[in-house]
């Protein structure tokens, strides 16, 4: 997905760009947020269903978890999801990496020529979007360095009890965001 979404991107899209590279420094004072087994719920039968919009152009996107075995889940996308101890992973990549608090952060190194930055933004956020009202959020950014001065970001929601609320991305160049080139918000959710 060159790194963001394209009209037919949606959640299980994002999970192709994390790895396991991780920051462990201590952070003092910083404000904890809920587990990622708590931000993304994995059982059969969980579904969601965005609105999603790119570039002008409008679709409804759903995901649903169609299989699990021993820990892992299977989507609708033939994407796979486990839940570790370390946090939320994909087959090869963290989603969530624990503990999620403020300032937290974790690189994924996507090949020889492309890494991304991902960083907890915020915890406690409250969130509207049309599957209604929700709070004690995390937001998360993940960054793809371009070049010198432009780098690709999105900005990600996720919400205890849900999952992936909200999604956001940019272009960033010499430190300033361009409108959104993509949203997807949570229209509807079924979860266990």
């Amino acid at each position: 997905m060159s790194c963001f979404y394209g009209p037919r991107a949606g959640l299980t899209t994002w999970a192709l760009l994390f790895a396991a590279c991780v920051s462990n420094a201590p952070r003092p004072n910083v404000r904890g947020g809920p587990s990622a087994r708590e931000l993304f719920p994995l059982a059969v039968g969980n579904r969601w269903t965005y609105n999603a919009a790119f570039l002008g152009a409008r679709q409804a996107l759903t995901v649903s978890i169609v299989s699990g075995e021993g820990g892992t889940f299977v989507d609708s996308r033939n994407q796979k999801f486990m839940q570790t101890s370390g946090g939320l992973r994909d087959e090869h990549r963290y989603l969530l990496r624990e503990p999620i608090e403020v300032g937290r952060s974790w690189t994924s190194i996507i090949d020889v020529s492309t890494t991304e930055e991902y960083k907890v933004d915020d915890v406690g956020v409250k969130i509207d979007v049309p599957a209604g009202h929700f709070e004690d959020c995390v937001q998360i950014e993940a960054r793809n360095p371009q070049g010198p001065s432009l780098s690709l970001i999105a900005d990600q929601i996720y919400c205890p009890g849900v999952g992936l609320v909200r999604v956001v991305t940019f272009q960033e160049r010499s430190g300033v965001r361009t409108a959104p080139q993509f949203t997807q918000d949570l229209a509807s959710y079924k979860v266990r």
